[in-house]
């Protein structure tokens, strides 16, 4: 054989071995440039990993072809596989081919990568980078599969304070809980890629793929909103994406790979739009249900067309900043998409065109919805929108952050980093809402104060209107006009008219005194009477409120305790309501729903006796409001005797002063999971309670724990190794938050305690009402009322330490030395009209309250010693005039 020979043959089989070490996938790497490459990026590392499979297997239904390529890179977290065939964590490339079993992933794994970040900008760019390289195309779509939120970085814990008005679906809002993320969301790195960032990396992808993105896909939450486009729009020629929520099914991909198979050569624009009809037919009716979705296409190409007609409208409305009030109106009444300040721009200029605004500004926005809009055939920014149910009815496919005033203060540092912020006039505009140059006053609240200040407006009753008023502008005013309308008959004026002189500067609040009227004498109980305000001023857009109020019979105080409960028809009021009476405590309710907010000037009413508050959860209406908790503090302050009670109740105090210093205790935990609590220190005979079940409330499902402070004697513990079958689901109230995943104490276990200092307090951070005895219940109210109703002798004790105990060094500013002062010379006048009582009923008791005192040390006698003095002067003027009887 000569030379040629051996070296052909030599490489033939070179050849052979180098083609069987070729995958199928490789191979398919190997073919010529095809028209798409379809990527999808699924950040599947967080719950909702079940659904890769699902989507993977739509797209096997018809698989890469000679003229597609469709890859995945899937990475998963492995903890919520319950519902899918897939196991296995970490991140792994798939090239995807055509099966025939749609229930079943078959595509052959290219790559297994171990555990990835996919919130890493390097993630991303590597494998466009390995797409490239294996799988080239001439146009590209890279989906990003994931959670999404749009441009903010929701941080853990801001649901509630900053977040919106409208709420997530529970997988959404569990993540959200837990990280912080914009998209890309990845829960076992914890991190999440910004916008910010995302348009970083999208220059880089431009870069790798020499070209812009044809087709930048959000199988995502929120994305598809203007900071995201004007983001994108360097690198992408068109984004698909919702800017509402999406439902878990996501896109159809099944009906997406018919639509490419069926036409591989389709431009990116055709696409785009396929895809926007796809989502919406697949879920009205198809294969993905009913359900109300919205998706949009927007084309990159007409980004500055649309910048120039959204500064255009930005400086208009800013020239035109004295019809502010419609812009806000017109903000506040336009489609929302689950956060309260994510709003459908074009439904908000049809809105304000609405309202006609002056023609500049009119022009300007119909200018600007022009261009969302485009022409019925070419499309506009929005190239094609697909919507269907009524909730959609006024979407145009986009959102932009669009704030209220307090939203832009929260957000505006962060906003302002954002290019959209940075390259056109929306921020400028947002900024002049929030502060602008004009004198703008806004009627906040109307506070209606009734003659005896107990909060009931009773007929007969003379009525004073209070008007909160905020300069929200940059200027200020020296008048102004307020007008107040009512159609009622039942007052005695149903025009009244008063001009202002005292208005607030700019950024501040007054409390203006408005008028005063009388309910008619016959006004009958529950009437309704509504009042309609103005405010309005040289140059001021008018700012009107409405208030309503219903004549109540006025608030008769004739018990020696007052119960206030939230809500009488809720399971603990009545048995708080049947434990007082067995327990012989003659009472008056105090009804937070029905009677409004609890007042100092009620509170004022039981300083000879004493207040239980119940509250059962963390809703807003059961908890204390700030004014509230002032209004206690004062109470106490003045040596009052209060029982707070209930789980949550320092859940929603846990950040006040009023729970450190005058309940002397320290949150520590919202829900304990503990059922089972027993006496401490002597309290309750030390005996144990079930507080689930039996015949009580039943309606703990987040007892507290607490720690006691300084001053604080523990009196109920947690028994955490009692037996506790207790079922949250089987318990009343609302579930409007988790509870605990598991039980236990986490630091003294303390679910009650008492203090003593001037005023007397106790604090149950669980409901009794749900001990599950009747008895026990009864005995307990019993030893609490005991406490709260102490003899002279452990009065005497109280004002004794409470006079001589030394105010805490940092703490002796004149306002506490002042409070101090009041505190006990208030606990001395009731202690001296208790003493008179007891001397009027017994003379010879006389002799046991002053040995008392007597007998006290040197420091606590001292600081009797006003008091001591008045006893005995009670006792020689009740000797010389014969009040008391002789020894």
């Amino acid at each position: 054989m000569d030379n040629t020979s051996i070296r052909t043959s030599t490489a033939l089989i070179i050849a052979i071995l180098l083609f069987a070490a070729i995958s199928p996938a490789s191979a398919a790497a190997q073919a010529s440039e095809k028209e798409w490459t379809f990527m999808i990026f699924m950040a599947a590392d967080n719950n909702l990993e079940a659904a890769t499979s699902l989507d993977i297997n739509e797209i096997e239904k018809y698989g890469s072809s000679d003229h597609l390529n469709f890859v995945a890179q899937i990475d998963r977290n492995g903890g919520y596989s319950n519902n899918s065939e897939l196991k296995w964590s970490g991140a792994r490339r798939f090239y995807i081919t055509k099966d025939k079993e749609p229930d079943k992933m078959n595509s052959q794994m290219v790559k297994d990568l171990g555990n990835v970040d996919m919130a890493d900008p390097l993630a991303l760019t590597d494998f466009v980078e390995w797409v490239k390289e294996n799988y080239p195309a001439r146009r590209y779509a890279l989906i990003l599969w994931n959670h999404g939120t749009g441009w903010k970085e929701i941080q853990p814990g801001a649901m509630e304070a900053e977040v919106g008005e409208i709420g997530l679906p529970a997988g959404m809002q569990a993540a959200i809980n837990n990280i912080s993320y914009n998209i890309s969301y990845d829960d076992t790195s914890k991190t999440s890629m910004s916008i910010p960032v995302l348009g970083e990396t999208l220059g880089q992808i431009k870069d790798i793929l020499g070209q812009p993105i044809d087709i930048l896909g959000f199988d995502a939450c929120l994305m598809q909103m203007v900071e995201v486009s004007w983001t994108a729009a360097p690198y992408a020629l068109y984004q698909v994406g919702s800017p509402d929520l999406e439902p878990e099914r996501g896109w159809p991909y099944d009906l997406i790979a018919a639509a490419m198979t069926k036409k591989p050569a389709m431009q990116a624009k055709e696409l785009a739009e396929t895809i926007v009809n796809s989502y919406n037919k697949s879920y009205v009716g198809g294969s993905q249900g009913n359900t109300a979705v919205v998706l949009s296409a927007i084309d990159s190409s007409k980004s500055e067309a649309f910048k120039s007609a959204l500064n255009n409208f930005c400086n208009s409305a800013r020239r035109n900043i004295h019809e502010i009030d419609k812009y806000e109106n017109a903000r506040n009444e336009a489609l929302k998409y689950s956060f309260g300040d994510y709003v459908d721009l074009g439904h908000f200029l049809e809105l304000l065109i609405e309202a006609k605004v002056n023609s500049e500004t009119r022009s300007a926005a119909a200018s600007l919805l022009k261009t969302l809009r485009g022409e019925r055939r070419t499309g506009g920014y929005i190239s094609k929108m697909a919507s269907n149910g009524d909730k959609f009815a006024n979407s145009t496919g986009i959102s932009i952050f669009f704030p209220t005033r307090q939203g832009f203060r929260t957000y505006h540092k962060r906003y302002k980093v954002h290019t959209l912020a940075q390259e056109t006039e929306w921020f400028n505009f947002l900024s002049e809402l929030a502060t602008p140059n004009l004198a703008y006053l806004k009627l906040e609240d109307v506070i209606l104060e009734d003659k005896n200040k107990d909060g009931r407006i009773a007929a007969g009753e003379e009525v004073s209107v209070l008007l909160s008023v905020r300069n929200l502008g940059r200027k200020p005013l020296a008048s102004a006009d307020i007008a107040c309308k009512s159609d009622s008959k039942l007052i005695d004026s149903s025009e009244m008219a008063a001009t202002v002189t005292r208005l607030p500067a700019p950024g501040k609040v007054e409390l203006i005194k408005g008028f005063k009227f009388t309910v008619s004498e016959d006004a009958p109980v529950h009437s309704e009477i509504t009042l309609n305000l103005t405010l309005s001023g040289q140059g001021l857009p008018d700012s009107t409120i409405k208030t309503t109020f219903y004549v109540k019979e006025p608030f008769a105080s004739t018990g020696h305790a007052l119960l206030v409960i939230t809500d009488h028809f809720s399971p603990a009021s009545p048995v708080l309501q049947q434990m007082l009476q067995g327990a012989g405590v003659k009472f008056d309710t105090w009804d937070r729903v029905f009677d409004g907010e609890l007042r100092p000037e009620v509170l004022k009413r039981y300083l000879d006796g004493w207040v239980l508050v119940a509250a059962q959860d963390s809703t807003p209406e059961q908890s204390l409001t700030e004014e509230e908790i002032a209004a206690l503090d004062s109470f106490l302050k003045s040596g009052g005797r209060l029982v707070l009670n209930g789980q949550d109740l320092a859940f929603t105090m846990r950040e006040s002063d009023f729970l450190r210093t005058r309940c002397k205790a320290r949150f520590v935990q919202d829900d304990v999971n503990v059922h089972v609590v027993s006496g401490a220190n002597g309290f309750a005979g030390g005996q144990s309670f079930q507080i689930f079940g039996g015949d009580g409330a039943n309606n703990q499902k987040w007892p507290d724990e607490i720690d006691p402070l300084k001053g604080a004697e523990p009196i109920i513990k947690y028994e955490e190794g009692a037996r506790d079958k207790a079922d949250d689901s089987e318990m009343n109230g609302p579930s409007h938050k988790p509870g605990a995943v598991s039980r236990g104490i986490k630091s003294s276990g303390v679910a009650g305690v008492k203090a003593v200092d001037g005023y007397r307090l106790m604090l149950f951070s669980f409901g009794i009402e749900a001990i599950n005895s009747s008895s026990q219940r009864i005995a307990l109210m019993k030893e609490i009322a005991n406490f709260m109703q102490p003899d002279s002798a452990s009065e005497l004790q109280n004002l004794a330490s409470a006079a001589s105990r030394r105010i805490p060094a940092g703490q002796s500013s004149e306002r506490v030395i002042l409070e101090r002062a009041d505190l006990l010379s208030s606990v001395e006048d009731r202690l001296l009209n208790q003493i008179k009582e007891e001397f009027s009923k017994n003379p010879q008791s006389r002799d046991r309250v002053l040995s008392e005192i007597r007998s006290l040390p040197s420091q606590e006698r001292r600081a009797l010693n006003r008091l001591e003095k008045n006893i005995q002067s009670l006792l020689d003027f009740s000797e010389e005039h014969g009040t008391l009887r002789q020894r």
